[in-house]
């Protein structure tokens, strides 16, 4: 019995330290989405607040644009304006701390789409 109680209890300890960084749970646009008109920012909702510390844009083929400016406090919505983006396939890395300090890095990918 107290092996089943101890087994238990490491399963909930896993399952909070699991959960203890924030994790990315949308995005704006989403990823993979095609989009018909151009985004005028860039939302990424996270799983607990956190702050941003880079983004940068990457269009295929185009070089690196560091998005700005970063929002100045940590949130769980994060949002940075876009600049003019023509029709093509786009990739967004970011970085962010959470607030145990863990430092997360992911990318979102779209396609703004040609007009018809």
């Amino acid at each position: 019995m107290n092996l089943k109680l101890a087994a238990a209890a490491a399963s909930m300890l896993m399952t909070g330290i699991a959960s203890a960084h924030a994790h990315l749970e949308s995005a704006m646009p989403a990823d993979g989405a095609t989009v018909t008109a151009p985004p005028t920012s860039i939302t990424l909702t996270f799983s607990e607040a956190a702050t941003l510390t880079a983004a940068t844009l990457i269009k295929d083929g185009g070089q690196p644009q560091k998005l700005e400016p970063l929002p100045a406090t940590a949130a769980k919505r994060l949002s940075v304006p876009a600049p003019t983006l023509a029709p093509g396939h786009y990739t967004v890395e970011y970085r962010v701390v959470s607030d145990d300090s863990h430092v997360m890095a992911g990318k979102v990918t779209f396609t703004v789409a040609t007009p018809k």
